[in-house]
């Protein structure tokens, strides 16, 4: 789903931004909601992550219209410390907490050195490398988890164990691109091969991403406090609220200069860029770069919107009788 499409038109950033804003006006969120989800969601399309961008406001859009998520939702901050706090999402989307978590993080990592807050009680907050890079720009290393409230079966196995829960690190850099890995611990089946016969080829791999999805679930699940919301002990719950999420701040100048560690990131980086690339792909790059070559190139030419991408959007528009982006 996130590599570029073959098949394709291609709509400027602008125009798919003031698209989902009028939609999630259409299903009665606030203007600055609407403004800062769209913006988010059209972030995360400029870097390639169709599967956590526009695509979703069809998904989202009908969580509220069934009000399974609340559409104006209240957000509470309660700061614990100086450098900690909890952002209760009101059974909203994740996004708007999450934004003023990461917001909290860095802001206290510079004042304090490092900084971290949790969310709760709020439905999915998209790509978590949304987060982690907000970090960035005040050259503070920014970290985001979350994970959802699931309950183990006895008979599933636990090569799903992860709960495809996602996180993401942001670590600045000079010339170079930032290095951002953004991930979900989780690996499903591939072409004809099950998980279990996957894994008789790469064992450790799903051990690695049995204990990172624990560590998710750990940090943005029990820490978070997701499980207070749960509908089955609680009537007044929002049905989708069941994500939390924990974001960091780690300001680099309390440890050494800013500028001398990312001109060391970048000679890291021309080191690797001579290493022979991985087969099937022309360049070798940390994570992080071929993102953001995407976002400078498409910010400019337009994002490339694929035929399955188009019918989405379209069908968001007819069910919120918004004008189509694309011709049938």
């Amino acid at each position: 789903m996130n590599t570029v499409p073959t098949e394709f038109v291609r709509l400027s950033s602008d125009r798919l931004k003031d698209f989902t804003r009028q939609a999630f006006l259409e299903v009665g969120t606030r203007q600055d909601d609407a403004s800062l989800i769209a913006d988010l969601l059209v972030q995360t399309d400029l870097r390639g992550v169709f599967s956590h961008g526009t695509q979703q406001i069809d998904g989202y859009t009908q969580m509220m219209m069934d009000q399974k998520v609340n559409s104006r939702p209240n957000i509470q901050c309660s700061e614990t410390g100086p450098t900690t706090a909890v952002f209760d999402g009101d059974g909203g989307m994740g996004h708007f907490p999450s934004y003023q978590a990461a917001q909290f993080a860095v802001q206290r990592a510079k004042e304090y050195g490092m900084a971290g807050a949790v969310t709760r009680n709020h439905f999915h907050f998209g790509g978590a490398g949304k987060y982690s890079r907000m970090a960035l720009a005040e050259d503070c290393i920014g970290f985001a988890t979350s994970a959802h409230r699931f309950t183990p079966g006895p008979g599933q196995s636990i090569l799903s164990a992860s709960g495809a829960s996602p996180m993401s690190f942001a670590i600045p850099a000079g010339q170079e691109p930032p290095i951002v890995i953004d991930m979900g611990a989780y690996i499903g089946g591939s072409g004809e091969l099950s998980q279990e016969q996957l894994f008789q080829n790469i064992p450790a791999t799903f051990f690695k991403f049995i204990g990172l999805g624990a560590v998710a679930h750990m940090l943005g699940g029990f820490m978070a406090g997701i499980w207070m919301f749960d509908p089955e002990a609680n009537s007044d719950a929002w049905e989708g609220a069941n994500q939390g999420a924990f974001i960091c701040a780690i300001d680099i100048s309390r440890f050494r200069d800013p500028d001398s560690f990312k001109q060391e990131v970048d000679r890291h980086q021309h080191n690797i860029q001579r290493m022979t690339p991985a087969p099937g792909y022309d360049q070798s790059n940390l994570p992080g770069t071929l993102e953001y070559q995407r976002e400078q190139e498409w910010a400019q030419i337009g994002i490339p919107i694929s035929l399955d991408h188009q019918s989405t959007l379209n069908r968001v528009a007819e069910k919120l009788d918004l004008d189509l982006l694309f011709s049938s």
